[in-house]
């Protein structure tokens, strides 16, 4: 990807030569949800200049992350997606944002945020057995966002917008009580008794969502 390398025979070592340039894990986190034009990648990545983002996504190409693809009708634009090794990296991109949750800076309601984000963080988290139990879909509603979790060959699925099946559960909330709520500073059953969480579905499929991706419980 660059001509800088840590020179070490080691695992970690040869990943960081690969991915540790500033931006890189956040675009393949972006990449995360599904296919993204370019435009899409540098509105969700302010602070990133379009050379460098150009310059970020030729690196990830070469080395076989991405690749280019055409976004299916009604939008048939050119668009960048993770390959089959690009996927790889999704298990410990999660497993990071949910470190970050639980240890990095406090939730600042002055950055910029996005539900998706969270909702990654929530599936790094899931339990893989109890994602085969629960077996169906979670609708995640966050003001004018949406993003839907369901089961995959692979694990666990995670992509913006409306379900493509009937929800087992729905979750109506906003940003500062997803967070709240993925970080264990606040229990589900108090955010449903307040009215800033709403949730669609019954109470045993509700404990079985808690219990398969370890959202903070009802106690």
């Amino acid at each position: 990807m660059n001509n800088r390398t840590y020179g070490q025979n080691c695992g970690l070592a040869r990943a960081l030569d690969i991915l540790g340039d500033r931006w890189t894990l956040l675009i393949l986190r972006d990449l995360g949800m599904g296919p993204r034009r370019y435009k899409d990648l540098a509105e969700g990545l302010p602070g990133l200049g379009t050379n460098l983002l150009a310059s970020r996504l030729k690196g990830l190409e070469e080395a076989g992350l991405i690749e280019r693809t055409v976004l299916p009708p009604p939008t048939p634009v050119a668009a960048y997606a993770l390959t089959g090794i690009g996927e790889e990296l999704r298990p410990a991109l999660g497993l990071l944002a949910a470190w970050g949750f639980r240890h990095g800076a406090p939730f600042d309601a002055a950055d910029m945020t996005r539900a998706e984000w969270l909702v990654q963080g929530l599936v790094a988290r899931a339990e893989p057995d109890a994602v085969d139990r629960f077996g169906g879909v979670v609708q995640i509603n966050v003001g004018d966002e949406s993003a839907w979790i369901g089961p995959s060959p692979d694990g666990v699925r995670l992509r913006p917008g409306a379900a493509p099946t009937l929800p087992k559960i729905s979750l109506n909330s906003d940003i500062s009580t997803l967070a709240a709520l993925l970080t264990n500073e606040l229990d589900v059953a108090d955010a449903v008794e307040s009215g800033a969480l709403t949730v669609e579905g019954d109470d045993g499929e509700l404990q079985s969502f808690l219990r398969a991706f370890s959202l903070a419980s009802t106690g």
